[in-house]
């Protein structure tokens, strides 16, 4: 029994020592994607671009509120003038218009969705490219995402390093 509890330690301390000496040959390190689509050049770029995107919409939905909450404060000051018939076809018209601006609001949203969804992929896909690349030029054997990384410290955090190499590529 004691000859077996040796033979475990001494099987212990072999693999200990063997894996300590693979372990010096690994080098890992870790980026924070969304410093990278905040930070980096091209992700500044594709905010820009989103805002004056919504910046459009919102404007063009606030004439469209304006218009209707014009038109229903009309229909109030003659709604006393306005025969039962007249009335009630105009306020159906402003309810047609009603639903439209709020399926213009809806396709609006809809499509800044998918824009943004769009971008995000196409961002994501030219980082993991240059991250590929950096890791095979700086001898890397593995590079995580932050939001994995449950410690590590700073020394191994590479972001800044991807997004030099990433901007560098956009150039």
């Amino acid at each position: 029994m004691k000859r077996v509890l040796c033979l475990l330690a001494a099987a212990g301390i072999v693999m200990a020592v063997s894996s300590a000496s693979l372990a010096a040959d690994i080098k890992v390190g870790y980026v924070d994607l969304a410093k990278i689509q905040s930070d980096s050049k091209a992700g500044k770029d594709v905010l820009a671009n989103l805002q004056k995107m919504f910046k459009e919409k919102q404007s063009q939905l606030d004439q469209r509120q304006g218009e209707l909450e014009k038109t229903m404060a009309e229909l109030d000051k003659q709604s006393a003038i306005l025969s039962p018939d007249v009335r009630k076809q105009k306020e159906e018209s402003l309810q047609k218009e009603y639903k439209e601006l709020q399926r213009f609001k809806a396709d609006s949203e809809d499509d800044l969705n998918r824009k943004k969804g769009e971008v995000a992929k196409q961002m994501y896909d030219e980082v993991q490219a240059v991250i590929g690349k950096f890791g095979k030029e700086e001898g890397y054997t593995l590079i995580l995402e932050r939001s994995v990384v449950l410690y590590a410290p700073e020394a191994v955090d590479v972001t800044d390093r991807v997004i030099k190499a990433y901007d560098e590529t956009r150039k």
